[in-house]
């Protein structure tokens, strides 16, 4: 039969050609570059749907907090944005002003039932050390957001360089036989060194979509990063308009 006929009019079939011609040590690595690329789908597709759910879920916990007169109004009411990274930076922070009018409260021996938020007031060393305490929270949610991410970039990164191992391994077997039958025929090289070049084809094929990918949603991180970011400063201007003193 005509291989280059073969591969040249049905790919696939050229491809399983490939395969079922390489060494052990070929077919492993395209076997783990197919599992790499499934689980690199994986992530992708789960993470893809987590961001967009969780700036969902922050774009409407920063529309109700914008409509709130007091920026402790919410944290009063209880929490109601529980997907929203931005409401859970919100949270501990206005844990961080409840602590601060608690102790303020038992030094002046007042029943914390007495705490009065439209009378109460906050230096600006507490609003620097509350800033700290929602800063603190960000590090936290953008933590959570990166999860497996690095797990991706490993994926795109290591897929070319085992895919390129493979085919260096199997040009490698091709020379060596070549060398014991004492022939220096390429027609006789071509198809060992065909499937040679499999696993760096499939590596690339992994590696490709893969960074694309990741640095999508990289951007979408560092979109929801940097928005966590503003909030804490917004918050902490609201918390000074509000509650510091004249």
């Amino acid at each position: 039969m005509n291989v280059s006929f073969l591969t040249g009019a049905l790919p696939l079939a050229g491809v399983l050609w490939a395969f079922n011609i390489s060494d052990p040590v070929g077919k492993i690595i395209v076997v783990v570059l197919i599992f790499a690329s499934v689980f690199a789908w994986s992530i992708m597709a789960a993470k893809y749907l987590e961001l967009r759910k969780v700036g969902r879920a922050d774009a409407n916990f920063m529309r109700d907090f914008d409509q709130q007169h007091n920026p402790l109004e919410m944290f009063v009411r209880g929490p109601v944005h529980h997907d929203s990274p931005m409401a859970k930076v919100y949270a501990a922070a206005c844990l961080a002003v409840k602590r601060e009018f608690e102790t303020r409260a038992q030094k002046q021996q007042r029943p914390l039932s007495q705490i009065d938020l439209s009378q109460e007031r906050l230096t600006a060393l507490q609003i620097d050390a509350i800033r700290k305490v929602a800063e603190c929270a960000v590090a936290d949610q953008i933590l959570l957001l990166e999860t497996q991410m690095s797990m991706l970039g490993s994926t795109y990164t290591i897929a070319p360089m085992l895919g390129l191992f493979g085919t260096v391994w199997g040009i490698s077997v091709s020379f060596e036989q070549m060398a014991k039958q004492g022939s220096a025929n390429l027609s006789e090289a071509a198809p060992g060194i065909s499937s040679a070049l499999l696993t760096t084809i499939v590596g690339l094929l992994v590696a490709i979509p893969s960074a694309f990918g990741c640095n999508k949603l990289n951007d979408q991180i560092r979109f929801l990063s940097i928005q966590l970011e503003n909030f804490t400063e917004k918050f902490a201007t609201r918390l000074q308009q509000s509650f510091v003193y004249e």
